[in-house]
């Protein structure tokens, strides 16, 4: 079995490049907006009216904790995260490279994939509202060597079909590097449900006018599996991601499965479009083998020959990426 993990956050809280300065010698949990619990701080006591319901959201996320049996995230420098990370595709003989979607700054993470050319590649994932986005997208192509852009749906407060946002798709496009873009809810309870963004039809538009532009909807679409399903059939340039947990399909409101999920992604897209990722993030968690070995089973139980498990999880990455075989 050949692996690469598509879907990883480094592990540092800051999963926006806002184009402040980056202090690298910073700790984090690189937890920002995944699944993973956090510790309230001392300043929330204080705050009782934005706290009145916070105990059912520690109840909520403590159960998707222990139904997974993860320890609690641990401060950790970003050295040491590298490290970690490095031994982690060390550790596992199939875990040929990881993709940092996010880790706290394209500078950061084009001096991670520097030090770590064989285990590590990455995303551009700075603001797409600052005033030279595209500009800074160009730079992180060409001369940072990224290989991808990513964007939180739920963060940007402008449309993403707006045609301010074409200048990013012409430098995307012109390089052929894919766009992942969240969409659907976002955090644990008490997350975001419900936005201008959140719906993955919000970027059909786009999809439409730059066919050649490769777009990433993570996560099955985070509880949009009609409007995902849809999307991807009107549109051949867009691709799912499988990461994380799914926890999403606790509330839906008829039953959902990771079987039903690649059994239906297969039947629409086959699995020339489906892309493995985990979402992993904090340490001492690290790669989440639970995950992959949850989606294994789960393409197995299905019917996915050893060709399309291959597909998924090594040969769709790698052919947008452009990365030779490793």
């Amino acid at each position: 079995m050949r692996v690469i993990d598509s879907h990883v956050h480094f592990p540092e809280n800051r999963i926006i490049d806002n184009g402040d300065p980056f202090e690298v010698s910073a700790p984090g949990k690189g937890i920002g907006y995944t699944s993973g619990r956090t510790k309230s701080g001392p300043s929330d006591a204080a705050k009782p009216a934005a706290n009145k319901h916070a105990q059912w959201m520690e109840n909520e996320k403590a159960r998707w904790e222990s139904a997974w049996q993860f320890s609690a995230p641990e401060e950790i420098s970003l050295e040491e995260g590298e490290k970690r990370w490095s031994n982690e595709c060390a550790r596992y003989d199939f875990l040929k490279a990881v993709v940092f979607v996010t880790a706290g700054s394209n500078q950061f993470a084009s001096e991670l994939v520097a030090r770590h050319p064989n285990q590590f590649r990455a995303y551009a994932h700075h603001d797409p509202m600052l005033s030279d986005a595209a500009e800074r997208l160009e730079k992180a192509l060409t001369e940072q060597h990224l290989c991808g852009y990513k964007i939180l749906g739920p963060k940007v407060d402008t449309p993403l079909s707006d045609k301010r946002f074409d200048p990013i798709w012409e430098v995307a496009q012109s390089h052929e590097i894919p766009v992942l873009i969240h969409f659907g809810i976002m955090g644990a309870a008490g997350g975001i449900a419900s936005h201008v963004n959140i719906n993955p039809l919000a970027i059909h538009d786009v999809a439409k006018r730059f066919p050649d532009m490769p777009i990433i909807v993570p996560h099955f679409g985070t509880g949009y599996l009609f409007e995902t399903l849809n999307l991807c059939w009107a549109c051949p340039n867009v691709y799912i991601d499988t990461s994380g947990s799914n926890q999403w399909m606790r509330w839906m409101p008829f039953d959902v499965t990771l079987e039903s999920l690649f059994r239906k992604f297969h039947e629409t897209i086959g699995a020339s479009r489906i892309i493995f990722g985990t979402d992993s993030s904090w340490f001492p968690r690290g790669f989440t083998i639970d995950y992959l070995k949850a989606q294994n089973r789960a393409m197995s139980d299905v019917g996915y020959s050893e060709d399309e498990k291959d597909m998924v999880l090594y040969r769709n990455i790698v052919y947008l990426l452009k990365m030779e075989h490793l």
